[in-house]
């Protein structure tokens, strides 16, 4: 007994200094989360708007089978990208056209496709004290899953309100493994304040392009690195006939689109512009 009584000294020694330096990376972990919040917290904010959706249904009978037009409000969370009042989000969430349009289904008449197209109107940006800008979309990519919308600055409503934009330029690098933050924002029913999320980067994809999975990231939401740097913002990667993935798309990416997206004029929903 008397000569184990060292070893197990040791060993409660290293244990204990494991779990020391594990408290105080969480620690890091938790006080970083918490000053971005603070610093950037604001820059994530609600997006409502009417979506119209129209689908024709066509290939089991003599002509096209058109169903009436159907209208729901829809909720999505949206990053501030500039102090006008420049907005992105995930195109999925404001038009699902993308993963409806040309589905098939087989009937007894045969294959039927359906041809599906969204349209947005009543569009307005929702602050937490429920105030509610009036807004307009400006730009799309359906590739990388963007959307953009910016604030009617002459309305009423937005005058006197200072919009808090993330620098898309001022971001950073991840290796897999690494501790990242998403903010978010909590449903009207919690009042829309801030929220925040610690995660880990699960993967990175290289080919075609840059993609991240990481356990925090959420539709419309910018994720961060521990030290501030944004990493990107989360959208949904999709394939035909798969199921989409949720990732995180680096910030330069969104920031090549912004630029275009900046200069945009407001245009129909039915016409929007792809990027170039």
């Amino acid at each position: 007994m008397k000569t184990r009584l060292p070893v197990l000294s040791v060993a409660m020694a290293a244990l204990l200094a494991v779990n020391f330096a594990s408290a105080q990376t969480e620690e890091a972990s938790q006080v970083a989360a918490r000053k971005l919040l603070a610093d950037k917290g604001d820059s994530v904010v609600w997006l409502t708007a009417v979506m119209k959706i129209s689908m024709t249904a066509a290939g089991s009978s003599d002509g096209p089978m058109n169903i009436p037009d159907r209208e729901r409000k829809i909720e999505t969370l949206a990053t501030i990208i500039d102090s006008s009042g420049l907005l992105v989000t995930a195109m999925s969430q404001v038009d699902p056209s993308r993963e409806m349009e040309g589905r098939e289904y087989n009937t007894a008449k045969g294959p039927v496709r359906f041809d599906v197209s969204a349209t947005l109107k009543e569009i307005k940006v929702v602050l937490q004290d429920g105030t509610e800008i009036p807004a307009e979309q400006v730009m799309k990519d359906s590739d990388l899953d963007l959307a953009f919308f910016r604030v009617k600055a002459d309305s009423k409503e937005a005058q006197e309100v200072k919009f808090k934009g993330l620098d898309l330029t001022d971001n950073g690098k991840v290796k897999l493994s690494d501790e990242v933050v998403t903010l978010s924002r909590t449903e009207e029913i919690l009042n829309r304040v801030p929220a925040v999320t610690r995660g880990q980067v699960t993967s990175i994809t290289e080919k075609p392009r840059i993609f991240v999975r990481a356990t925090s990231a959420q539709l419309g939401c910018p994720t961060f690195t521990l030290d501030g740097k944004l990493i990107g913002l989360g959208v949904s990667r999709y394939m035909r006939g798969k199921s989409s993935v949720l990732i995180v798309l680096p910030a330069a990416d969104v920031q090549e689109i912004a630029l275009q997206a900046a200069k945009a004029k407001p245009l129909a929903a039915a016409s929007l512009p792809e990027p170039e």
